[in-house]
């Protein structure tokens, strides 16, 4: 069986969307697209490559009854609604992260899902990087010995609504997506959007509950009602360390493209998106492990 997919939202990102249905078109199909801009939708149905079905309201989109799941990719304030008409109307769904604004949008997301009985999941695809994968299986075998901290990191200046020109540090640019610039649509700043990733990322790895957290966020170099940057301190049950460092406004530390890094008995282990670097200790230099058959689509499918 062959799983039909509408795709509710045609902005940037969904451009990775549809790469990654590519990749298991064996199973599943995108077969109507919904979007407010008929630019935007025409453009993505182009990518799809094949006839699919263009909606300018994704409530038409729903009531199509050949749809069996829907790929929800709008912007964040409108999550909860869609989420909610998704369930109402029998369709499984993927969601664009973040899941939803607050926790009343939270319960209300949990009880329509729980009444429809669909099933329902929140686009981590970082999750599905293989150096966080592997680094997760090292931890769960005890390869590591016990773990002391773990650092999870997303930064990059040109990331986020306002971003920093490649070609001059510092000067900046406005991106047409301005709903991100505004925090009643977004649901706040940086954290909620890019430091999502993080966050999930380091939950995954530490596999435990966090007991204390405490944060500092800063607007540093972007003209943004709420931060560009946000170093968070998380302390877990078993007294494992978190470090969160996630920012549109500056890069990642040597701007290095590093994901997270873990200290522990054994050694340092630390990822990219597609390498994976491992020191024990007494060694002065790591072994890395690539994954060149890795194709970055498969994350988001």
């Amino acid at each position: 069986m062959t799983l039909k997919i509408g795709l509710i939202g045609c902005g940037g990102i969904t451009e990775s969307h549809v790469e990654g249905w590519k990749t298991v078109a064996d199973r599943a199909r995108i077969v109507a697209v919904a979007d407010v801009s008929e630019a935007n939708a025409k453009a993505r149905a182009a990518q799809i490559g094949h006839p699919v079905t263009i909606y300018s309201d994704y409530r038409d989109l729903l009531a199509d009854e050949q749809i069996d799941a829907v790929d929800i990719a709008l912007p964040h304030h409108l999550h909860c609604e869609s989420i909610v008409a998704a369930a109402e109307a029998g369709k499984h769904l993927m969601t664009e992260k973040p899941l939803c604004l607050d926790l009343d949008e939270a319960a209300a997301i949990a009880a329509a899902v729980k009444k429809s009985g669909i099933t329902m999941m929140t686009g981590h695809n970082q999750l599905f990087f293989p150096s966080v994968l592997q680094a997760k299986q090292m931890i769960m075998q005890g390869d590591l010995g016990k773990v002391y901290m773990i650092d999870s990191i997303d930064a990059g200046a040109r990331r986020g609504p306002l971003s920093l020109n490649k070609a001059t540090w510092g000067a900046t640019q406005q991106r047409a997506e301005t709903w991100r610039s505004d925090p009643a649509k977004m649901g706040g700043g940086e954290l909620i959007d890019t430091g999502y990733h993080p966050t999930y990322r380091m939950l995954f790895l530490a596999g435990q509950k966090p007991v204390e957290v405490s944060a500092v966020l800063g607007t540093y170099r972007l003209p943004l009602k709420r931060e560009d940057t946000a170093n968070l301190l998380i302390k877990f049950e078993d007294g494992v360390t978190g470090r969160i460092f996630s920012s549109w406004g500056v890069q990642t530390p040597g701007g290095r493209p590093m994901l997270f890094n873990i200290s522990a008995e054994a050694g340092q282990l630390w990822g990219e998106m597609d390498k994976l670097y491992y020191l024990p200790v007494g060694f002065q230099n790591p072994a890395v492990v690539e994954y060149p058959g890795w194709d970055y689509a498969r994350s988001f499918a």
